[in-house]
């Protein structure tokens, strides 16, 4: 009962890992794509569908949460990103 549940769910507001990958593949390889544009679903919700320019969250703004993002992301790789540039 639960599968079935699990796989109704997935049909309503999931879809294929390769529509999944579009907006993401988009964002990389269309023209007219300007740094800090923002790429997802074009159906209801923006839960699923083709790729489309969408307003990013207020959460995505938050410059103190991307600070400490990239400063996590540091210590668990143990890459010192602004080398990568010499």
């Amino acid at each position: 009962m639960m599968e079935r549940l699990s796989l109704l769910g997935n049909r309503l507001f999931a879809q294929t890992s390769a529509l999944g990958a579009l907006p993401t593949l988009y964002a990389a390889t269309a023209p007219g794509v300007r740094g800090g544009d923002y790429f997802g679903p074009d159906g209801l919700g923006e839960m699923r569908g083709h790729p489309k320019k969408v307003r990013s969250s207020a959460r995505s703004h938050d410059l103190e949460a991307a600070a400490r993002l990239w400063q996590v992301s540091r210590e668990l790789t143990a890459v010192d990103f602004a080398r990568l540039g010499d």
